[in-house]
């Protein structure tokens, strides 16, 4: 719903109008108006309008933060992915705005910032909760951007902000054991559904479940054995404090790949293809609507608890499968092109990590190394006394 001092109503015809000043003769406003079939759609284009023509009104003395934050987020609107937009703009408008929304650009320094920063991180008013890390880093983020395109536009000097932001130790992703694996592949298995497929399908070839509700079954080559990663789920805000599901690309541009699938997977899926057409979505079964990743996850709890498993996030599947990769001896750059990741350091930072296995197996073949050597510069200084 429109807020008021939006300049967003309804109108009789059943279409939204958003009015905004694009100019000025003799003191007065000239106003201009946008329409649509959507809140959300002429809020958007309002917000992109404001900020172009306040761009070309306003100077560093007369500009507010919000309006700088506007023209920021309207700077790289074209280049991102809806998803991201939308949390970007969510972000702005609950965290930074509320605090920094009215200040002159003119008045920014260090100091303020980063006082006014503090106020975002715990709010004295309980707007909101204090921030955990990763929301503390992004807001930081955001705003540490803002200023530097501030400053490019010379609207602003150059800021150096410093803020010491809560840390959070979280708990390590616990992958399933072989045994836990096991037990969860039986049930998947007996008898085999396109829903319980899905979740093998995230433990045995390291899926999103984004990634898995957005696919269909033309992203199976059966006939080479072949899975293609094209597209993916998600639900996002929509403006009006509803949400929308979303079918968009993959996460990165590394995220759309080919896996080769394994001649156990390619015979269960040449029965579950019986009767289903390259635009049949594979889970749900229909060529209307995906299932979307909310409604996938009840499943899997589902079907966790009916495999006697432990309660587990969605995600730890992707974690088993890259953590079975490196017990099998997968390289680190194969691992990395398989799970979509932008590059290799990302699977080294968030997926690569040593069980008492196999820190036990690097020991013992450092220490075999140190006995050789160590047995070899034995001999040698025998061989010099006796000579």
């Amino acid at each position: 719903m429109a807020r008021r001092g939006e300049n967003i109503h309804k109108r009789k015809d059943g279409r939204w109008e958003g009015r905004y000043i694009k100019g000025r003769a003799d003191g007065k406003a000239i106003w201009g108006y946008l329409y649509g079939y959507s809140y959300s759609e002429v809020k958007t284009e309002l917000t992109r309008r404001k900020a172009m023509s306040g761009f070309y009104q306003l100077s560093g003395a007369s500009m507010r933060f919000s309006e700088l934050a506007e023209l920021w987020l309207a700077s790289f609107a074209q280049g991102v992915k809806e998803s991201t937009l939308t949390h970007y703009q969510y972000t702005l408008h609950k965290y930074l705005l509320p605090v920094l929304g009215d200040l002159p650009v003119s008045e920014l320094n260090e100091s303020t910032l980063e006082r006014l920063f503090l106020q975002i991180l715990s709010p004295s008013d309980n707007s909101h909760k204090p921030l955990g890390t990763s929301s503390a880093q992004e807001c930081f983020g955001m705003l540490k951007r803002i200023c530097k395109y501030a400053a490019r536009l010379h609207l602003m000097p150059p800021l150096e902000l410093c803020v010491k932001l809560p840390r959070q130790k979280k708990a390590e992703p616990r992958p399933l054991s072989l045994a836990e694996q096991a037990a969860l592949r039986s049930f998947l298995l007996d008898p085999p559904t396109p829903r319980k497929i899905g979740v093998l399908l995230q433990m045995e070839l390291g899926l999103r479940i984004g990634e898995v509700c957005g696919l269909k079954w033309s992203d199976f080559d059966l006939k080479n054995g072949i899975l293609t990663i094209q597209r993916t789920v998600c639900r996002i805000p929509r403006g009006d404090g509803h949400t929308k599901l979303i079918v968009q690309t993959p996460k990165t541009r590394k995220s759309t790949r080919e896996i080769p699938l394994s001649t156990g997977l390619v015979a269960i899926l040449r029965k579950l293809s019986k009767d289903v057409t390259p635009d049949t979505w594979f889970l749900s079964g229909t060529e209307s609507r995906p299932v979307e990743p909310r409604c996938y996850r009840k499943s899997i709890r589902c079907y966790l608890k009916r495999s006697a498993l432990r309660t587990i996030h969605p995600h730890v599947l992707r974690h088993t499968f890259a953590t079975t990769c490196l017990q099998a001896g997968c390289d680190i750059k194969t691992l990395s092109e398989l799970l979509g990741h932008a590059n290799a350091n990302v699977t080294l930072q968030r997926y690569v990590h040593s069980d008492l296995n196999r820190k036990r197996k690097a020991l013992q073949r450092v220490y075999a190394l140190s006995d050789r050597i160590y047995k070899e510069s034995l001999r040698g200084s025998q061989k010099e006394q006796t000579a």
